[in-house]
């Protein structure tokens, strides 16, 4: 009896682990119909977003409260990349035939891997991303609320020229500054303030240019927020560089990274009832129930929630509402990152190491979990993880002879998929199913 129990523990926080990757599949599903297969890799940058944090801020320390600084670190790495992929990859898809935005998840997922492998210890790359986000930080504060509404379906690039030319001409001129002159200060006065004229003066330009065909017009003041946003922007992102980035000695991806084990989370397993148990599952465990709580408090008793479930109803009607339906996609994307990124987390703590191929089984496994539960439904996800996590743990121990062991076990999850989708394929709780005119 004792062996049972022991896997049924192992069985719930294996499935604990898919269940919060497998919400992020069945979230995105609700509201678009994508099967986002580039989630697995969320879920490993959120991973690496932890380590990173720990690397930058807290190495060869062990205290316990490290650890929600991890879990932010680790969030943001998923999220940024979660809404980045929507932006770039699946919006531009988003009315194209379904088998278009599966390839190009596959594609992302791919990359990803291969982008943490060859990149993760060169730091130098990171000058690149600060210099992105300066582009789109001044882009987005000269558009802000209030502004003329760039994301008009009648928009022209000609419409955003003043802004882009403004946020592009200022980091452009600090990329050049800082490769003519890099022991520059380290806050150089001269680099912002020629940056902000050099960005004001090719905003008019393009504003200039782009008057003709232009649909909205953008005033001196807003032009020059914009550079001067986004050359600040870049000053600061090269002084964290400077200071702290390369200050750490990052270690290469292409073989299994250790992860940070810490205090009361991780250590000497406990034992209740002859069960062993290890600190990292209680982790697991509890961070999945409060996950599904406050998930299900903000679908059902927010604004925003309510307006998920309408888009998942009828986006068009959502849309003749008043619903920001762009938003709603964006949410729904950074809602199952911010699941994704936690179950990270979980994973570095209970094997103690990371690799940028720890995604794709996973994510697999969670796909898996969706369909098992009812894809498209977010409490059948949750089920389904925790029925294929327990499946798992219990085949691994009870089916006997050479189809037994744990180099089985994914065999079995894969079997219990295929067997779902021929005798039950709206899952178990039922696929969430939605009849658009």
């Amino acid at each position: 009896m004792d062996q049972f129990f022991q896997q049924l523990v192992n069985g719930l926080t294996l499935g604990s682990l898919y269940a919060l990757i497998a919400v992020g599949y069945t979230v995105v599903y609700g509201i678009v119909q994508l099967i986002n297969f580039a989630h697995g890799e969320v879920f490993m940058i959120g991973a690496f977003g932890a380590l990173t944090t720990y690397l930058l801020f807290f190495k060869d320390q062990t205290s316990v409260w490290i650890l929600p600084v991890m879990i932010i670190g680790a969030i943001i790495a998923s999220v940024g990349t979660a809404v980045l992929m929507e932006r770039v990859a699946y919006r531009p898809l988003r009315n194209a035939p379904r088998l278009a935005p599966l390839i190009t998840a596959i594609g992302i997922s791919v990359f990803l891997q291969e982008f943490i492998r060859l990149m993760y210890d060169q730091p130098a790359w990171t000058v690149v991303l600060f210099a992105a986000g300066a582009l789109a930080l001044g882009y987005a504060v000269g558009a802000r609320p209030g502004r003329p509404n760039l994301s008009h379906p009648v928009s022209k690039w000609s419409d955003r020229a003043p802004l882009l030319g403004a946020a592009g001409g200022a980091v452009v001129l600090w990329i050049v500054a800082r490769l003519v002159a890099r022991d520059l200060g380290v806050l150089s006065v001269g680099v912002i303030v020629v940056g902000a004229a050099v960005g004001t003066g090719t905003g008019l330009l393009a504003a200039s240019l782009a008057k003709k065909t232009a649909r909205v017009m953008f005033g001196l003041q807003t032009i020059a927020t914009a550079a001067a946003v986004a050359v600040v922007t870049a000053e600061v992102g090269w002084i964290v560089w400077r200071m702290l980035i390369t200050h750490v000695e990052w270690p290469s991806a292409k073989l299994g990274i250790p992860f940070p084990q810490l205090d009361v989370v991780s250590g000497t397993a406990l034992n209740v009832g002859g069960v062993t148990i290890q600190r990292s599952a209680i982790f697991t465990i509890g961070a999945l129930a409060l996950c599904a709580i406050l998930l299900w408090f903000f679908i059902n008793r927010t604004r925003t929630g309510r307006g998920m479930q309408a888009v998942s109803q009828d986006p068009d009607t959502a849309r003749l509402m008043g619903i920001n339906v762009d938003k709603i996609i964006v949410i729904a994307f950074a809602l199952g990152a911010v699941l994704a990124a936690v179950a990270g987390v979980s994973q570095g703590l209970q094997n103690s190491q990371i690799q940028y191929r720890m995604g794709f089984l996973a994510g697999l496994k969670a796909f898996t979990a969706a369909v098992l539960g009812g894809i498209g439904n977010i409490y059948g996800a949750v089920v389904g993880g925790l029925v294929l996590g327990v499946v798992e743990s219990m085949a691994t121990q009870y089916i006997p002879g050479q189809f037994g062991g744990s180099t089985w076990k994914d065999v079995w999850a894969f079997v219990i998929l295929i067997l779902v989708l021929v005798f039950r394929p709206q899952g178990l709780l039922g696929a969430r199913v939605v009849d658009r005119a």
